[in-house]
Formats: structure tokens, sequence, C-alpha cells
């Protein structure tokens, strides 16, 4: 049995290495089309490895006089920041609510809630858009950042955590003369570390990764976000595919160091936001 076991367990390795392999390749694909001159992006035979490195492909995207990395870098972290820390502050609040405070109509306005989640962004395009050229919010940073502070998904998963929380605890709060207010931040809080965590991931890679509002909201290139510095090399009369790799290896840094900072949080909060519900 020992060695049926140790057979199995090879095979398995195998085939997750290949698949872990075939998820990877378009990465490798991707850091490898970026050190390459433009000639061999596309030349056949395929080599991996680079048979010219060229550094200046992340010079240029860095240092551009249009649109560079640097000022698309400056106003991703601008409304990312923003919008993230809204966002956890209004559904930590809301969720709260939803899971601890009994007051009329509260099932109902939740479910309104999660009925919500399943209007697709694309349908409030044109609403948005008419709303925000009235508030004259149009081609400004705030035109991104509203619509994310209020998150539905971020209200449900908070919610369930805090019902897998004691009500123990608040009823000794309250014997103690605390109020909700205080409840909230002195015992609830730091009891949802990691699905606080989770929430920052998920809302951080979301707002890191919109593409379809800042293609709408924004058309001055000084404003113009990561996603769309990608887009704007793609567009290039002489289509300079070793830029748009390059442009895109450096998108993926922020998202790739916060997963692998945060990644223990990330799956235990995963894990227990669906505890009870």
């Amino acid at each position: 049995m020992k060695k049926r076991d140790i057979r199995i367990a090879i095979l398995k390795t195998v085939i997750l290495t290949l698949l872990a392999l075939l998820f990877v390749s378009p990465l490798l694909w991707m850091v490898s089309s970026s050190l390459k001159p433009a000639s061999e992006v596309f030349a056949t035979p395929f080599h991996l490895i680079p048979e010219t490195v060229k550094w200046s492909n992340y010079v240029t995207v860095w240092t551009d006089d249009t649109v560079s990395m640097i000022q698309a870098y400056f106003n991703t972290f601008k409304i990312v920041i923003i919008a993230t820390f809204g966002q956890i502050v209004i559904a930590s609040m809301a969720a709260y609510a939803f899971a601890k405070v009994d007051f009329r109509g509260k099932n109902i306005i939740f479910l309104l809630f999660l009925s919500s989640m399943m209007i697709p962004t694309q349908v409030t395009i044109i609403p948005r858009f008419m709303l925000f050229k009235t508030m004259n919010l149009y081609n400004t940073h705030w035109s991104i950042i509203l619509p994310t502070l209020f998150g539905a998904t971020s209200i449900f998963m908070l919610r369930q955590f805090y019902m897998g929380l004691p009500n123990d605890l608040m009823e000794a709060a309250k014997i103690d003369g605390a109020g909700h207010f205080r409840i909230f931040l002195q015992i609830m809080m730091p009891l949802t570390k990691s699905a606080m965590i989770t929430l920052v991931v998920l809302a951080f890679i979301a707002s890191w990764n919109e593409y379809l509002s800042p293609l709408i909201f924004l058309t001055k290139e000084k404003l113009f976000t990561v996603s769309q510095a990608i887009r704007w090399y793609l567009q290039d009369d002489l289509k300079r595919y070793e830029l748009v790799m390059a442009a895109s290896t450096s998108a993926i840094l922020p998202v790739v160091i916060l997963f692998i900072t945060c990644q223990k949080y990330f799956v235990e909060g995963i894990a227990t936001s669906g505890v009870k519900g």
C-alpha cells in the first residue's frame, strides 16, 4: 500500500505541476516579451529567454511624455486607496447593523442589497454617465471612486462574519454601558481582522483592474489609470507589443505583492465568512 500511495502522490504532483505551468505560461510569455525587441516578440522559433534583453522597454513606458506608468500608478493608487478605505468603512458599519442590530425591515433591506448584486455593472453605465455629467464629475477620479464605495458583496461577507461572533460579547458590553458604536469599534472590529484583510485584497484588486469605468469617464491623458495606459500603447499605429507587455508586467506587481503578503489572512477570511448566516 505504501508503494501505491507513493505512486499516486507522484502522479498527482506531476498533474498539478503541469496544470500550474499551463496557467503560468501566459505570464511567462508576457515577462519574456517585455524584455524583447519588437522583431522578436512573435518570432519563430519562440525563445523564452530573449536573445537581446531590452530593458529600455520599461524605461520607455515609465518615462513616456504623453502617458507614463508613473502618472498612471499615481492615479490608480489614489483611486484604489480612497475607494478601498471608503468601501471597508461603509461595508463594516452596514454589516454590523444587519448582523447585530434589530430594526424594522432589516431583512427586506438586506434582500434589496443582495438583489443589487444581480445587476450587471454595464447596465448602469449610461445612468452614471448622465449623473456625473450633470454633477460636473465627468473627467474626474471621483466618477470612478464614488460607485465603488457601496459594495453589496463586501456587506454580505462581513455580515456573515459578524453573525458568527457570539452575542454574549455584545450583552456583556451593554451591561458595562457601551453603546453600539463603542461595541463596533472596540469589540467587533478587532475580531474581524482576517475578514477585513480579505475585503481589502478583493477591493484593491477590483479597483486596480477596473477598465470599463475609466474608459468611459476619463478621457484626459493625465488622468489615465494603469489599465488605460496599457490600452494606450496597444492603440499605437506601430502596435508596440513589447511596450504593452512591459506596461502589463509593471501593472501586476502591486497585486502580486499584496496577495503574497496577505495570503494567510485572505484564505482564512474566505473560509470563515460563511460560517453562519
